[in-house]
Parts: structure tokens; sequence; C-alpha cells
């Protein structure tokens, strides 16, 4: 299959997101496998940088903001046998960027992929929800003159969501194979209406295999705390939906401190949760029993610096996947249902949400988890082999699909 030339997108991948980053990894890495001599092109925001990275050809970032060329974009799909959407939760956070993508290359008779796409429970709301401004009040007055008998808000706001729902389907149906995430996203585009050729795979990520430590650039005091014999607690916020209670957290991290942990930060966006985590630390009291990982990271090298660790509270998905394919034991804070729906296959449940954090349930957890690393490998040694067979049956599916576009 040396001729098939593939282009992944759909994903705003080259955007700081070390998920992201690690779904691309593992993708072109899959590919080369399935397709040897295949020709690979990532849409991407850091073109450089990924061609260095992973021997691919780029292109710019097509789909999300700011201003890229349609034309290019267009003719880019129409260039490729097989177009890739390649993976994260766009089905949910943002799906008319790739639906988009899709009819372009329906219509241009390219070979379409979904590959691991996720889906939450519910649309995103700064896309689909009449948020406040002229257009709410406008909608609220009008709601009012009818006394109430019509709500104007919900309405539009139910013709925007039905529309899309409409659009995954529709774009869905026309492709070549959607090899969705988890069950729970299958659920959801059940929910959307009838798409049957579907089948569930599983996150990327779970091939990422760990840099070598001594590859590893880290500060003194990073590279002091990680290989310390202290029981060392990893934990990212994401800075897109920061925690309501980010002082009782910071409390919490203290109180953890005193007992002798070693608390490590580490972003999964260097550009934005780092400077957040940063403000975090430093309003902690025990500070120097902590330490921010800095710096642009591969996601070989936060997996390594995962393995190092004890435990890890994220509200990032992703940090939660990458450490538990070292088998180290999790806690998640749930900022949208695609972190429940990934602790629900290790009998976890989240330690409330970014609006709601539980902390009384986050220390019991705590507790529990880092006396018994041995059960918790032995489930998540499960999960991880079962996530793996899921992708195994998804890429026989893709091999027929990559030999067909010859």
């Amino acid at each position: 299959m040396q001729n098939v030339k593939i282009l992944l997108g759909g994903v705003p991948f080259g955007r700081n997101n070390v998920g992201d980053e690690a779904i691309l990894e593992c993708v072109v890495g899959l590919l080369k496998e399935l397709a040897p001599g295949c020709s690979i092109t990532v849409s991407t925001d850091s073109q450089q940088e990924t061609e260095n990275r992973l021997n691919v050809r780029t292109v710019p970032l097509f789909g999300f903001q700011p201003a890229y060329s349609p034309r290019q974009m267009e003719e880019e799909i129409a260039r490729a046998d097989v177009f890739i959407w390649a993976g994260a939760t766009g089905l949910s956070d943002y799906p008319e960027i790739p639906l988009s993508m899709l009819e372009i290359a329906h219509h241009r008779q390219t070979k379409t992929v979904l590959w691991g796409v996720g889906m939450n429970d519910e649309l995103n709301p700064y896309l689909y929800k009449v948020l406040p401004g002229k257009k709410r009040l406008l909608l609220r007055l009008l709601t009012v003159l009818t006394l109430n008998r019509i709500n104007f808000i919900q309405r539009l706001e139910e013709r925007r969501e039905a529309r899309a729902r409409n659009k995954i389907v529709e774009e869905l149906n026309r492709c070549d194979l959607v090899v969705l995430r988890d069950p729970e996203t299958l659920n959801a585009v059940h929910h959307c209406g009838d798409v049957p050729d579907v089948m569930v795979g599983a996150d990327s990520a779970e091939l990422l295999q760990p840099s070598p430590w001594d590859r590893v650039c880290l500060t003194q005091e990073a590279r002091a705390i990680l290989t310390s014999p202290a029981r060392k607690i990893g934990l990212c916020i994401s800075a897109q939906r920061q925690l309501v209670h980010e002082k009782e957290l910071i409390e919490f991290l203290d109180q953890l401190a005193d007992r002798d942990y070693r608390i490590v930060f580490l972003p999964m966006n260097h550009a934005t949760d780092a400077p957040l985590m940063e403000s975090m630390r430093d309003r902690m009291q025990n500070k120097m029993h902590s330490v921010v990982i800095g710096g642009k990271r591969t996601p070989g090298e936060i997996l390594a610096i995962a393995g190092k660790l004890d435990l890890v509270i994220s509200s990032r998905l992703h940090l939660l996947i990458l450490a538990s394919v070292l088998h180290i034991p999790i806690i998640g804070i749930s900022r949208g249902s695609k972190v429940d729906n990934f602790l629900t296959m290790f009998d976890h449940v989240s330690a409330g949400s970014v609006d709601e954090c539980d902390f009384e349930h986050m220390q019991a957890e705590l507790d529990r988890l880092i006396e018994s690393r041995a059960e918790f490998e032995e489930v998540s040694t499960a999960v991880h082999d079962m996530l793996l067979q899921r992708l195994e049956d998804a890429k026989v599916r893709l091999t027929e699909v990559l030999k067909q576009s010859l």
C-alpha cells in the first residue's frame, strides 16, 4: 500500500494539547504499520515540529481559527485517497468543523474514516446554547411578550442542536468506516439517530510508549522530586474549565505536602495549564514539596514522567489514560462525561466535578489506591488489554478500507 495518500485532520493538532498529540503520534505509527510506505499528511498548527517528530508531510490546520485557505483544504482532501478524522471528542466539542471536512471528502469521493472519535452526552454549550448577550435578552423579551407560552431561547437552542445531530447522522452514515472511542460515544451517536454500521474501538493513546527516562530533560528541582523515595501525586487541572473550589484544592494539596507527599503539577497544555498550575503552586503554604513540570513536552515525555508517580489526579482525560497505561492509580475530576466514562471501566467514580469537587471522596480514594497498587494494576491491566483488543479488531476494518483505496 505504498501509494496510499492519507490526510489526518478534524482535530486541532499543533495547539499544545498533549492528549491530541498523543493520539496523532499513535495514529501515525498505526498507519505506518498497516500501510508501509503510505504517504501521510497531517493538518496541524505546528507544521515544522510535527514533520520533524513524526516524519510526515504537513499542511495548515484546517477548520479552526485563525483563518486558513478553504480552497487549499478542499484541494488537500481531494488529493487524498483517505481522509481520517483522527480522534478526540470532536463529535460533541466542535462537530461542525470535521463534519464539513467529511462533506467535502464525500463530494470528492475521497474515502472517509472516523478513528477513535469520542462524544460527550451533551453538545458543547458554547456552540449550541444562547449565551448571555443581546440575542438572549431579545429572545427573553419575546418570550415575555407571549406571556411565557413560547420559550424562544429554548426553541432556538433545540433547533441548533437538532441541526447538529442530524448532520452527525448524515455524514457518519456516508463514511467508509466509523470507529468510536467507547460504548458511551456509541450511545450518544445513537441518540442523534440511526447510524447502524459503526464499531467501538478505543483511544489511540493506549498505544503510546514512554520516552527513555535519560532523554527527559528536567530541572534539577523536578528531577530531585521525581526520583525521591517520597510518594508523589501528579495533578493536572485544565485551564479550559477551571476548578470552582480552587482554594479548597490548594488546601488539600498542602495537607498532602504536610504528610510528606510530593506534589507534581503536570500540565497537559504548557501554554494554558502551566500558568494556572504555577499560580496554584505559588499559593501553597508548603510549596517546597511541589514542582511544576514546565516546558513543552512530547506525549512520550509526559508518559515517562507519569510513570514516576504514585497516583494521578486530573480533570484532563488523557493524563488519566496515560497514567493507566502504566498502571498508575488515577482519580478523575469530571469536566464532561468523557472522564466519567473512562473511570467506569475501573469501577471508579469521579471526585466530583470542576464545578463541585468532592474532597472527602478524593482523600478516601487517594488513601485506598495508594495502599492497593497491586489491586489497581490488576484491574488496569485487564482494562488496557481489553482496549488493545478493541483496537486490534478495528485495525482489521481499517486495513480493508486502505486496501480498497488503491
